[in-house]
């Protein structure tokens, strides 16, 4: 009897565990974005010189530019330094995956932004959240919907 209940519960509760680890992954791919954004514009704040990120969601990868002057975005100098590979590429640790970027934002030395919405996505490809930067150099994290620009 108790290992038919055990058994009850078990086939119950393992469709939830699965999403809730689905979601989980989700939230923390959200979140490092969200982190490395902060880097990026931390290090235009610092290093006083503007910053562009660039993503490369077919080989979901993304890099820092630094943009002396009015350098566009992509011509700038490519950032070297800790978590990136011989050409400053940087990947989501956890298996997530760059779904949608709709801009390259790039953080001034005051710390201002232009603006972009960047999507992650678990490895499953069964929820996603959006990673919005501001044109204060806000950078916030959401589910994709009406109530999320």
């Amino acid at each position: 009897m108790v290992i038919a209940v055990l058994g009850i519960i078990t086939a119950l509760g393992t469709p939830m565990l699965l999403s809730y680890l689905q979601a989980s992954q989700t939230r923390g791919a959200a979140q490092e974005l969200v982190t490395i954004l902060n880097q990026s514009r931390q290090l235009a704040i610092t290093q006083n010189v503007q910053h562009c990120v660039e993503f490369d969601t077919a080989g979901n990868r993304l890099r820092f530019h630094q943009m002396p002057g009015t350098t566009a975005c992509l011509a700038g100098t490519v950032w070297l330094g800790p978590g990136t590979d011989s050409q400053g590429w940087m990947r989501l640790q956890n298996q997530a995956v760059i779904t949608f970027a709709n801009a390259n934002p790039s953080f001034t030395p005051l710390g201002t932004a232009s603006g972009a919405t960047i999507t992650v996505q678990n490895s499953q490809g069964t929820s996603a959240l959006n990673v919005i930067v501001s044109g204060a150099g806000r950078i916030r994290q959401c589910s994709p919907g009406p109530g999320c620009p």
